[in-house]
Order: C-alpha cells, then structure tokens, then sequence
C-alpha cells in the first residue's frame, strides 16, 4: 500500500520457472497483491509461484501460440488494487520503481504511465535489431495516430484500476501491449504520461518472441486498426433525437 492506495501486480509468465520465485521474493512491500497469470507454461513456474505466495491464474488462451494480451485481460479481472501495475515476468523491469511511478502518477493527477526503456541507461539490455524495431513502429503510430511515444513495445505500465478498466482492449497477442498505450493516448478522457526507466538484460531463457514475425504483425495491425477505426467514423450512422 503507498498512502491509503493499494497496490496489485500482474504478471504474464510461460516457463519463467527458473526465475519466477525470485522475482516474487524482491516485489516491494508497498505491493498488496501478486498475481501471476500462468500462460500455458509446461514447467513449474505456476508450483513455484504459489509457494511463493503470489496468486496464480491460468489462462489458455492464445493466439498462434500466444496468449500474452489474454494473460493480462485475466489478471485485470482477478486485480483489487487501487493501482494495477503489469510488468513481464522476464526479470527486465525495475521492480524497485513502482512506488516512485504511483507516486509521480499522484504527484500530476495522471492515470495510466507506460514505463519507457529508451534511450537505454544499459546498452546492453536490448538488441539494436530490437531497439530499431521500436523506434519504427513509434513512427508508424505517430504518422498514424498522431501520437508521440518513446516506447510503444515496453511490458511495464502503472495505472490507476478504474482509468484501466475504461481503456477497452482486446488484443490476445502481443499487441496488446500496443493497444493498451494507443487507446490511453488517443482517449481524451485518460491522462496518459511516459516515466523514463532502468531496463535490465534478460539473463534466463531466451524470450519466446519470434522476433521478426512478431514485428510484422506488429506494424500490421498498427495499419488496420487505424483503417478500421477510419471506416468506422466514416460509416457510422448519425444520431438524431
């Protein structure tokens, strides 16, 4: 809890055994509750995790194998905290960070702020495949939807429940972390913000993305949302009284 406001943790995890339980151990005690979503992992991770004390979920869902936008959609359905904070069960984000960013979101009445890893503080903790990989899809989202971010692909944000709950998004893959920060930016209602963070190398097993497949459909479905979102408004009947 930090203030009278309290704290939930989701995180998305397939076969983080190796890593999962001390991960759980180093979560701030400002945090109320851990929820872990077991995304079809075929090792430990969910055991490891309950003795650890988290809260563990499972969701099968998924999408060509990927179930990382249903993993987060599940967690958010189990949270009671005041804040959700989402953060990717890799061991890359800062979990020593989350009381200062619930205090930064206080501090400017915000309600959801996506963590941003670039320009990196450790040059080492993203490829710059994966590093030009963002920058472009920031681009494309900014030519698109006039939106300017640093950081379209980080796994870590912190936001206010209710606010979150009002950022409707369906993406079952990993787009939706895309969606996630599309729809906050471009709803008037949500008071969205970027906070600059330390992101560290994966030192594990190697990440579960297939790297330049996932890029494409990343850059394709920034296009047909947008088309989508375009025929829509064009289409849409008017309402009269």
């Amino acid at each position: 809890m930090i203030g009278n406001k309290t704290i939930s943790l989701i995180v998305p995890c397939k076969n983080e055994a190796d890593i999962i339980g001390s991960f759980i151990h180093r979560v701030p005690e400002c945090v109320d509750e851990i929820i872990i979503v077991d995304n079809n992992s075929t090792d430990d991770t969910a055991t490891i995790a309950k003795k650890s004390g988290a809260i563990v979920v499972s969701e099968k869902r998924n999408i060509r194998g990927i179930g990382y936008g249903y993993a987060h959609q599940t967690g958010l359905a189990k949270a009671t905290g005041d804040y959700i904070v989402a953060m990717d069960g890799d061991d890359t984000y800062p979990l020593s960070s989350i009381q200062t960013i619930v205090q930064y979101i206080e501090r400017y009445d915000l309600d959801i702020v996506f963590c941003n890893r670039l320009p990196l503080m450790n040059k080492k903790a993203i490829s710059w495949v994966r590093q030009l990989g963002i920058r472009i899809l920031n681009l494309e989202a900014r030519i698109l939807y006039g939106i300017h971010i640093h950081d379209i692909l980080t796994g870590m944000w912190i936001g206010r429940r209710t606010a979150v709950k009002d950022v409707f998004v369906t993406s079952g893959d990993w787009n939706y972390s895309m969606e996630i920060k599309l729809n906050a930016f471009t709803n008037a209602s949500i008071r969205s913000s970027e906070y600059h963070i330390r992101h560290f190398e994966r030192k594990h097993a190697l990440s579960k993305q297939n790297l330049f497949r996932t890029g494409f459909h990343h850059a394709l479905f920034l296009f047909r949302k947008r088309i989508t979102s375009f025929v829509w408004n064009v289409q849409r009947p008017a309402f009269t009284n």
